[in-house]
């Protein structure tokens, strides 16, 4: 009995798709897009792709507002990797801040939003909400990298 045909190298390709942002608002779009397409295609629960959707937003914002401030010649990377069981999202920036860990633990304090004109605080919260994984480090470009992980259910 021959063996079952192996993972051509076409195959592996299609399962990862980078994308080179700049960071401007809006561009969010795109690996918001990208991610929705990627979850489809895999077969995630419509559920799973609008929170996927929004954590990759979040991501993407928070790295061009905060990781790279604005700055339109640096780039925001964005790696979506499928598996069988799941899809990983790297989000890097290029920015010289790196991440204080104390952001990245912290609540968000619903009166002190409601108070303030300052509705922020709540993206990297919502995130570790919506996906089954997160982890913070130092990305290769020297700025941060938030690597998701959204499982699929069968």
């Amino acid at each position: 009995m021959p063996n079952p045909p192996r993972p051509t190298a076409a195959a592996d390709e299609e399962r990862v798709i980078e994308l080179h942002l700049p960071s401007r608002l809006g561009y969010e779009k795109v690996a918001m897009d990208t991610a929705s397409a990627m979850a489809k295609r895999m077969g995630f629960a419509a559920e799973r792709v609008d929170s996927l959707r929004t954590a990759v937003s979040e991501a993407v914002t928070n790295a061009i507002e905060h990781g790279n401030q604005h700055d339109a010649a640096m780039k925001v990377v964005v790696v979506f990797t499928g598996s069988d069981d799941g899809l990983i999202v790297d989000v890097a920036d290029q920015g010289c801040k790196v991440l204080d860990q104390t952001v990245t633990d912290r609540q968000p304090d619903i009166h002190q939003v409601l108070h303030n004109d300052d509705k922020g605080g709540w993206g990297i919260w919502l995130i570790k909400e919506l996906m089954d994984e997160v982890q913070f480090s130092v990305a290769p470009t020297g700025g941060n990298k938030l690597r998701m992980v959204i499982h699929l259910d069968r």
